[in-house]
């Protein structure tokens, strides 16, 4: 019941409290006073770094909250600095003057501390020393970006020990309770063992952490990264999944806007700098043409949910202006139906915008069900289906319920349609009846028969049962 409580607070606003989020990485090096000369060779990685930096000045937000994994742990709470000011230099890494002094944002501490007491989750207060480059890396490029508002730093709990969602939504809860915009930045480094003399040593293995981790945030698939090999995860050495977590679910597992900035690991560590969530952005479906539908659907949505004026991504390639029917359906926990809708022809200029409006049709407009509710939309699954034009069916024997959809039609205007594949229909017997069932057709009124073909994409985050 407490996370429940805690999830409905964050979600309980007419926006979004988190403008942006971004993943950051924290080696000294990566500081041009402390990295010096030697520092070039991540010089894709400052770039990116100093771009990830603007994005959140950018965003104005009213406080910043940043998650790191070398602040003081406790074994089962998460950490709050605090104290009127966060200061802190690299002065033990040679470079005294690269440092930072930001007022701490505490009425954001206590309330991130009350709605945790409130979830069941416990944190404790850090009262002493300076920031750790964990924190102090990715604060001196917001500073040098130009930020210099009220900041709020939280430390992890111990590996395993869990939580992690569960702050990340309670960091949301206490920015609506104080109606605070803020930008959320998750400091971490990826594996520590990608090259003979890396920090924890040489372990080949490391690269393939690196890789899946750097392409599920690259995906949008936030959910995906609590489903990573933990032995896989421990062998890498890695900080950056934890931070990560939180901050994904502090969005609501949002990937508006996402954008990988850079990947290397001239050091023999791997260092990831991207965009997790931009709500002032467009999202993104560019990648993989088709593939993205769904990420855009879930973006659709959340955006109602959120109380945004946010547009269809868009059509950045020769697949994605192309104008089809669609069909969006939305799928809850168990795989269990919560919401299909479509188009047989294309209604809207390309396939972005026909998936963006069927995904909200979907989940507010489809009588069978009540529309969709903010808490739900993390454990939701969306899968598109892109229907090529319908073709004239002279007779039943020219269906197949594996391969085609079907829609059946009346003289006077009624129509019933049903997508292909659907598990539990075998027949098309089966198809016909159902059907007509849904274009309120009677048996044995005469009907013209049309069918087709789909794509099915089916949610990279969660994938559900076929519709």
């Amino acid at each position: 019941m407490k996370e429940t409580q805690a999830l409905n607070s964050s979600q309980a606003g007419v926006s979004s409290p988190v403008r942006v989020a971004v993943l950051m990485p924290h080696a000294p090096i990566l500081v041009p006073a402390v990295g010096g000369a030697r520092g070039r060779d991540a010089d894709a990685t400052v770039g990116a770094m100093r771009a990830a930096a603007a994005r959140v000045v950018s965003a104005a937000p009213e406080s910043v909250v940043l998650v790191s994994p070398h602040s003081p742990r406790h074994p089962t709470a998460f950490g709050i600095w605090r104290g009127g000011w966060l200061r802190g230099s690299l002065d033990q890494f040679g470079a005294p003057e690269a440092g930072v002094n930001l007022q701490n944002d505490l009425q954001l501490a206590s309330a991130i501390a009350t709605e945790a007491r409130v979830a069941g989750v416990e944190t404790w207060d850090i009262t002493r020393g300076p920031l750790e480059h964990g924190a102090l890396v990715p604060l001196w490029y917001l500073t040098d970006a130009g930020w210099h508002g009220p900041t709020v730093v939280l430390s992890l709990n111990h590996p395993q020990a869990g939580g992690l969602v569960e702050l990340g939504r309670v960091i949301a809860a206490a920015s609506v309770t104080l109606g605070r915009r803020i930008a959320i930045v998750a400091s971490g480094d990826m594996s520590h063992r990608l090259k003979p003399g890396a920090p924890a040593g040489y372990d080949p293995r490391a690269k393939r952490f690196d890789r899946a981790f750097i392409e599920t945030v690259g995906r949008g698939a936030y959910h995906n990264l609590l489903r990573l090999d933990p032995g896989l995860q421990a062998l890498a050495a890695e900080d950056a999944v934890d931070s990560t977590v939180i901050a994904a679910s502090a969005v609501g597992w949002s990937a508006a806007g996402h954008e990988v900035l850079s990947y290397e690991g001239p050091f023999g560590v791997g260092y990831g700098v991207a965009v997790l969530f931009d709500g002032n952005g467009r999202p993104t479906a560019s990648c993989g043409g088709w593939g993205g539908l769904p990420r855009v659907a879930r973006a659709s949505v959340a955006a109602v949910l959120n109380g945004r004026e946010a547009q269809p991504p868009q059509a950045t390639d020769d697949e994605l202006r192309q104008r089809h029917g669609v069909f969006v359906t939305i799928r809850g926990r168990e795989g269990e139906l919560r919401g299909c809708v479509g188009t047989l022809s294309p209604q809207f200029p390309n396939v972005i915008a026909e998936t963006w409006q069927m995904a909200r049709d979907a989940a507010f407009r489809d009588g069978r069900f009540p529309p969709v509710r903010p808490e739900e939309l993390p454990s939701l699954s969306f899968e598109v289906s892109v229907l090529q034009p319908l073709e004239e069916a002279a007779s039943e024997t020219e269906l197949d319920p594996r391969r085609y959809g079907v829609v059946v039609g009346t003289e006077d205007g009624r129509r019933g349609a049903l997508l292909p594949s659907i598990p539990e229909i075998r027949t098309v017997t089966q198809q016909l009846a159902i059907a007509r069932r849904k274009g309120g057709i009677e048996p044995g009124e005469p009907v013209r028969l049309q069918r087709f073909t789909v794509t099915k994409i089916k949610d990279p985050d969660l994938a559900g049962q076929e519709n």
